[in-house]
């Protein structure tokens, strides 16, 4: 590609040279890429900018921020939650595989984000909801959706039963055998047990975004297995950036 014109989002910089530095960039056009530009680049910004490059390593050049978009900083709790969109991100997309309605998603959960950051008390609540619509996306990308309507051996969900979840297998009746399989297997077994009536109200989130926030707790915990499997149970540096600032905040006297 040749001074192609992109809209993206720098997920990671680190320097390089004395006036350059290479970036993790999320495009519209072509997803995740990497490449070179002049330092200083914001994050959490949507910009446009040409690229030029055969190899994996492209050059960046004439970034500027959007037109219509206003320069903010990003400060407090919705920084570590934008910070986390990038790092699954890096973690788990492949270089320059397009995907365009994961970009949008993405796009529309920064904008909420940023807009919610503004305000002097911050909607926890909000944050979250808007955390798990973009792992939903995430997931519908890399084609392990969650399917709330039917278990592991794709019978119907059944109101009034019980399940747990399990990655590789997705729900399982608690009285199952499998379960006892899974552990034997060395797989994770999610800790929560399910009624079916809550699944079959979680999957309707997509058409009814208000449950998101109906069942926020039950979506945390269990996009938080999916996460974690797809990470292969490694750690994430925001998680614990998070946790560092949660501690630090309540060591701090109150007058």
């Amino acid at each position: 590609m040749r001074n192609e014109k992109l809209m993206g989002y720098v997920l990671h910089a680190k320097p390089y040279q004395e006036k350059r530095a290479i970036y993790q960039l999320f495009s519209l056009e072509y997803g995740l890429m990497q490449g070179v530009g002049v330092r200083s680049i914001p994050s959490f910004v949507p910009l446009e900018l040409f690229v030029t490059g055969k190899s994996a390593l492209k050059t960046f050049a004439q970034i500027q921020p959007s037109a219509d978009f206003a320069m903010l900083s990003v400060v407090g709790r919705v920084q570590y939650a934008l910070l986390y969109m990038n790092e699954v991100l890096l973690r788990l997309l492949a270089i320059e595989n397009a995907c365009p309605m994961l970009w949008q998603v993405y796009h529309n959960e920064v904008q909420s984000l940023r807009t919610l950051g503004k305000k002097v008390c911050i909607d926890n609540d909000e944050m979250k909801a808007s955390l798990r619509r973009f792992e939903r996306a995430l997931f519908d990308e890399l084609g392990v959706a969650i399917d709330c309507h039917r278990d592991g051996l794709g019978v119907p969900i059944k109101p009034d039963a019980y399940y747990r979840f399990v990655p590789e297998l997705g729900f399982v009746l608690v009285s199952s055998t499998l379960i006892h399989q899974a552990k034997h297997d060395g797989k994770r077994v999610g800790r929560l047990a399910y009624l079916g009536a809550d699944l079959l109200r979680m999957g309707q989130a997509d058409a009814d975004v208000l449950i998101y926030h109906e069942k926020l707790d039950e979506f945390g915990q269990l996009q938080r297995d999916v996460m974690d499997y797809l990470l292969d149970y490694k750690p994430l540096h925001s998680r614990k950036l998070w946790q560092q600032s949660l501690m630090y905040q309540n060591s701090q006297p109150i007058d």
